[in-house]
C-alpha cells in the first residue's frame, strides 16, 4: 500500500517536499504523525495554524528544546511537507491538511521503527523513479573515497536538474544547502544498507577499517545537542532499543546491499517516549479544550484505548529509577518491605510541564502505603524543600496516628539534590490548601 501510494513521487513534483533537515529523521515523522492522527477533527482535517500553540508545546516537550529559538515549528512544518509529498496528507489550503491515507498514517504511528520503514520506501521509490538506485548501488560498491564522492556529486547534478527544492531556491551551484538535500536520502538508505556516513559537504570519512558507517543516531533527531534544554535529559529510549532486524525484515525485498537478514520475532513496541507523547497529547487537549477531549473520549478515537497500559509502563520506569537510586525503605518510618513500597510522585504527571518529570526519580520518594496516602495531593503532609522537615496539616498534626511525626525530618541528602525543585512545588500546594483552612 505504501509503494502504491508512492508510485509517482518525483524530485520535480510541486505538492509537498522531499526530505529536509527534520523530515529525514524517523522520530520527527513518528511524533508529528502521532500528533496529527490524534488531533485531526472528525473530517480528518488538521489545521496547522490553529494548532500551532499546542503542537509547539508538544514538540518542545518531546524533543526537550530550549527557549524561543528552538525552531519547534519546523519539526511540524517539515513533516507536513513530507507527508504531503508522499500522499499521506492532502494540502487543502495554506492552513489545513486532510488525512488522505489513514492506513499509512496509522502504520507510521504503530511503532517508531515503522516511521523509518516509511521513510526508506519514500527514498527508495523516489530514487527508483529518478533512475538513481544504480547510482546508490555504485556508491556502496565503490572502494575509494574519490570514487564514492564522485558518485555523490553525480547524484547532486541529477538533483539540481530535477529537484524543485533546489531550483525553487535558485541554488544551481554547489552550496551546502543543495548538498544537504542529497545527504538526507543517502543517510536514510544507508542505515538499512550498512552504508557509509555522508557529511553535508558530500564527503565520506575514512577510518582504519574503511569508512565511518551510519548508525541509529545519524537518522534520529532526538539526540543530545545544542537544542537540548539544559535542565532536562532527552527521553529517547527508543533510539537505544531500535529493532533494526525488524526493519530489515520489512525492507528485505528493497535492500540495495547484499545483506543477510535474520528471521526473528520483533521486539516489543512500547517505549517510554511513545507513551509520554500520547499522554502529553491527552494532557494538552484536556487542558485547552474540554469539549474536544470529551468528544474524542466518547468516540473512542482518542488515547484512552491504551491509557492503562501506558500509565503502567511509565510507573514501572519511574519505580525502577527510584529503586536504583535510593535506599529501599520509607524515609519517614523506615518500612522496608519492598513489594509494598510505593513510588510516589511529588509532582503528579498531570501537573508537570515537562514529560521528563514523569519518569525522573528525583520527582518521587519510596513511601510505605500509609505515608504515601498522607503525602499524596499535598493536602495533609509535605516535606520542607530546604530542611527535609515533615510538615503536617492541622488535621493530621492533632491526630493520634500522625501526631508522632511532628518535629521529625527525613534524611537531608534526599532534599539536597534535584528533588528540592519538586518539593518546592509540593510545599506551595500544601500552603494553598491549608491557607484556605
Amino acid at each position: 500500500k505504501i509503494l502504491s501510494t508512492l508510485k509517482d513521487v518525483s524530485l520535480s513534483q510541486g505538492n509537498g517536499r522531499f526530505l529536509s533537515d527534520k523530515s529525514y529523521a524517523y522520530d520527527d515523522i513518528y511524533f508529528m504523525s502521532k500528533y496529527i492522527e490524534e488531533i485531526a477533527d472528525d473530517a480528518n482535517i488538521f489545521n496547522k495554524v490553529q494548532e500551532e500553540p499546542r503542537y509547539e508545546e508538544y514538540i518542545k516537550d518531546i524533543f526537550q528544546l530550549r527557549g524561543l529559538a528552538s525552531g519547534a515549528g519546523n519539526y511540524m512544518a517539515e513533516a507536513l511537507n513530507l507527508l504531503t509529498f508522499t500522499g499521506v496528507l492532502e494540502k487543502l489550503d495554506r492552513d489545513r491538511f486532510k488525512i488522505k491515507n489513514i492506513n499509512i498514517l496509522s502504520f507510521i504511528t504503530e511503532r517508531v521503527e515503522n516511521a523509518y520503514v516509511f521513510l526508506y520506501l519514500t527514498v527508495y521509490k523516489t530514487f527508483e523513479n529518478e533512475g538513481l538506485l544504480d547510482y546508490y548501488k555504485n556508491f556502496i560498491e565503490s572502494k575509494t573515497k574519490q570514487e564514492k564522492e564522485k558518485v555523490l556529486n553525480d547524484i547532486l547534478q541529477r538533483f539540481k536538474e530535477k529537484s524543485v527544492s533546489i531550483g525553487g531556491r535558485n541554488f544551481g551551484d554547489n552550496t551546502n544547502w543543495a548538498k544537504q538535500l542529497v545527504k538526507y536520502p543517502i543517510i536514510v538508505l544507508g542505515y538499512a544498507n550498512d552504508g557509509d556516513y555522508v557529511a553535508r559537504t558530500l564527503t565520506v570519512k575514512p577510518i582504519d577499517s574503511g569508512f565511518k558507517k551510519i548508525d541509529i543516531k545519524d537518522i534520529s533527531i532526538n539526540v543530545e545537542g545544542t537544542r537540548t534544554n539544559v535542565n532536562s535529559k532527552k527521553i529517547n529510549d527508543y533510539i537505544y532499543s531500535f529493532d533494526k532486524n525488524y526493519v530489515l525484515q520489512c525492507l528485505k525485498p528493497y535492500l540495495i546491499a547484499d545483506l543477510t537478514v535474520q528471521e526473528s520475532a520483533p521486539a516489543p513496541v512500547s517505549h517510554i517516549a511513545e507513551d509520554l507523547a500520547s499522554l502529553k497529547i491527552e494532557k494538552i487537549i484536556k487542558e485547552t479544550n474540554a469539549q474536544e477531549y470529551a468528544s474524542k473520549y466518547e468516540q473512542n478515537q482518542f488515547i484512552v484505548r491504551n491509557t492503562k497500559t501506558r500509565n503502567n509502563n511509565i510507573q514501572k520506569t519511574f519505580r525502577e529509577g527510584l529503586l536504583n537510586n535510593n535506599a529501599h525503605r520509607c524515609p519517614i518510618c523506615g518500612f522496608e518491605y519492598e513489594d509494598f513500597l510505593i513510588a510516589s510522585h511529588i509532582k503528579p504527571y498531570a501537573k508537570c510541564d515537562d514529560t521528563y518529570d514523569a519518569i525522573n526519580n528525583y520527582n518521587g520518594l519510596l513511601l510505605c502505603p500509609n505515608h504515601d496516602k498522607l503525602f499524596e495531593g499535598a493536602k495533609l503532609m509535605t516535606i520542607d524543600a530546604n530542611t527535609g522537615k515533615i510538615i503536617l496539616a492541622p488535621k493530621a498534626s492533632s491526630s493520634k496516628d500522625y501526631g508522632c511525626l511532628n518535629g521529625r525530618s527525613i534524611d537531608k541528602s534526599l532534599v539536597e539534590c534535584e528533588r528540592r525543585h519538586y518539593l518546592k512545588w509540593h510545599n506551595e500546594q500544601f500552603k494553598k490548601f491549608n491557607d484556605k483552612d
